[in-house]
């Protein structure tokens, strides 16, 4: 049997990375080095090593042989597939919503907008990343189906990194459609209707998928692509 500890400290790595690589402080193409994250987190290798297989289950990362374990970079056809599919979850987030909407998923939303109008506009890219991921986690928390919650929020992260390097390209265009969809968020929450909240994020998330696509017809291939879009990340951070 694992140590509970071991187990509580993988989990801990296992996000630390994900939010870097999503953000792209780790850039595609980076590598991991199990020696390096151990004695950065002050662990024996067991737990980094079990983060970055769970790693490599959400697709951020692969291991090659006689390499080493590198972030990996989406190619168009992939993101292309893995889009259409998001399109098709987020549709079905209404039909396995747990019961009625709870009353506190639109509390959630509401104190969510209330941070983010407090947030100077556009706000830098690490405020703009929590933003996002705390309405993800919101969502998410509402399917009750465990299957289809799982590969809700294994998809969202798979493709964060292309579309949050985006938010370098238009950043008040992309905070203000942010703002947009939390605030149609609450009033669809309060109103308990989620097919309206499902309705909402497939049409978000297939506008997302044409920017993204948008990104990969200018940069031609894989790494002038990936480079592009660690150049637009770096610029955001500044």
């Amino acid at each position: 049997m694992r140590d509970a500890a071991e187990l509580t400290g993988a989990a801990a790595i296992f996000r630390a990375l994900r939010e870097r690589i999503c953000m792209l402080d780790l850039p595609f193409g980076a590598m991991l080095r199990e020696v390096e994250l151990a004695r950065e987190f002050g662990v024996s290798r067991t737990p980094v090593r079990q983060a970055l297989h769970q790693l490599a289950a959400f697709g951020l990362v692969e291991t090659r042989n006689g390499v080493g374990t590198l972030v990996t970079a989406g190619d168009p056809a992939t993101l292309a597939d893995i889009y259409q599919l998001r399109i098709r979850l987020a549709g079905m987030i209404g039909e396995f919503a747990s019961g009625p909407c709870p009353p506190e998923a639109a509390e959630e939303m509401r104190a969510l907008q209330a941070q983010a109008e407090a947030l100077p506009a556009p706000p830098g890219a690490r405020a703009f990343w929590q933003v996002n991921e705390a309405r993800h986690e919101i969502v998410n928390a509402l399917i009750s189906n465990r299957e289809l919650r799982g590969l809700h929020d294994l998809y969202y992260f798979k493709v964060a990194p292309f579309w949050f390097a985006l938010y370098a390209e238009a950043p008040e265009r992309e905070f203000t459609l942010l703002l947009r969809e939390i605030r149609e968020m609450v009033f669809w929450l309060e109103q308990g209707d989620m097919k309206a909240v499902a309705n909402m994020q497939e049409n978000n998330t297939a506008m997302a998928a044409r920017r993204v696509s948008a990104a990969f017809e200018q940069g031609g291939n894989e790494p002038e692509v990936a480079e592009k879009m660690v150049r637009k990340s770096e610029v955001s951070k500044k």
